[in-house]
C-alpha cells in the first residue's frame, strides 16, 4: 500500500474514534496525533514528486527514441530508394547500349525508372507513417501516465484541504468562534 494511503486512512481513523462535541455534527480530534500524521505526508511526498518526475523524464526518453527509430526507417528508405533508382538506372543503361532492341530498351526504361521512383515513394511514405504511429502511440501513452499522476496529486491535494478544513473548523468550535 502507498504510505500516503495509509497515512490517510490513520487521519480517518483518528476522526472516526474522536468524541463528538455535543449538539453539533462536529468532533474533537487529537491535533498532535494529525499533526504527526501530516508532518509523516510531507516527508514521504518528495518520494511521489520523483516518481512523477521519473515519468515525465522517460517520457522525453521515449519521444527521443520514436524520433530517433523513425528516421533510422526514413533514412533507410531513401538508401533503398537510391538503389532502386541506381538499379533502374543501370539496367536503363544497358538495354539502351543494346543496339538492336534500342526503342524497347527505352521503353521499359522508363517504365522502369517510374516503377522505381513510385516504389521509392512508397516505401518513403510506409516509413513515414509506421514513424508517426509509432510517436502517436507513445505521445497516448505519456499523455495517460502524465494524466494519472496529476490525478492522483489534485485527488490527495482536495483531500488535505478537506481534512485540513476540517480540522481549522473543529478548532474554531472548540474556541468558540464560530
Amino acid at each position: 500500500m502507498d504510505p500516503i494511503e495509509s497515512f490517510l486512512i490513520q487521519i480517518e481513523d483518528i476522526l472516526e474514534e474522536s468524541k463528538a462535541v455535543p449538539f453539533s455534527g462536529k468532533v474533537a480530534v487529537d491535533k498532535d496525533a494529525v499533526y504527526d500524521i501530516i508532518d509523516e505526508i510531507r516527508l514521504h511526498m518528495p518520494d511521489a514528486l520523483k516518481e512523477a518526475q521519473k515519468v515525465n523524464d522517460n517520457r522525453d526518453k521515449y519521444i527521443k527514441d520514436a524520433e530517433k527509430r523513425s528516421q533510422n526507417i526514413i533514412e533507410s528508405a531513401r538508401q533503398e530508394e537510391e538503389e532502386i533508382l541506381k538499379d533502374a538506372e543501370a539496367k536503363a543503361t544497358r538495354m539502351v547500349n543494346d543496339h538492336e532492341i534500342y526503342r524497347r530498351a527505352s521503353e521499359e526504361a522508363a517504365v522502369l525508372l517510374e516503377e522505381a521512383k513510385q516504389d521509392a515513394r512508397n516505401v518513403r511514405l510506409n516509413a513515414m507513417d509506421y514513424a508517426d504511429e509509432i510517436l502517436a502511440k507513445t505521445e497516448q501513452a505519456v499523455r495517460v501516465t502524465a494524466d494519472n499522476v496529476v490525478r492522483h496529486m489534485s485527488t490527495t491535494n482536495n483531500y488535505f484541504e478537506q481534512v485540513l478544513d476540517t480540522l481549522y473548523s473543529n478548532r474554531q468550535e472548540l474556541r468558540g468562534d464560530e
